[in-house]
């Protein structure tokens, strides 16, 4: 049965992330799935849950190199299907060229989401 962050195939032999699941009005379980698409966005789709097959369970170990929204950073566990990741520090360059120095800080996401992110599919 799939889980939150699992590669999956549909029917239709594409391979999606498993982001959400949701109870249905049969007493099943729906998957929210999605998938990059070709035009660099995202598409979306809602199946049942026992229609799927598990392709890859991903998992990240404390200090794997991972990236959010394409920031480095360090994952550090998940709890509840949220992912924290510890963000290395970086700089900013505002529109007039002064730099701005940005602390550490820990990101939650998705697990789902970075999945996404950092496995392909």
């Amino acid at each position: 049965m799939a889980q939150l962050g699992d590669i999956v195939i549909s029917g239709s032999g594409l391979k999606w992330v498993v982001v959400e699941l949701i109870g249905n009005a049969h007493g099943g379980q729906d998957a929210r799935l999605i998938r990059p698409s070709d035009d660099g966005r995202f598409t979306g789709i809602l199946k049942d849950l026992s229609g799927l097959i598990v392709a890859e369970s991903p998992s990240f170990q404390p200090g794997d190199s991972v990236t959010v929204n394409g920031l480095k950073g360090g994952y550090l566990g998940t709890e509840n299907g949220i992912a924290r990741v510890l963000l290395a520090e970086r700089r900013m360059t505002t529109k007039s060229g002064a730099f701005i120095g940005l602390d550490a800080a820990v990101a939650r996401i998705s697990i789902g989401l970075l999945v996404l992110e950092n496995r392909k599919l």
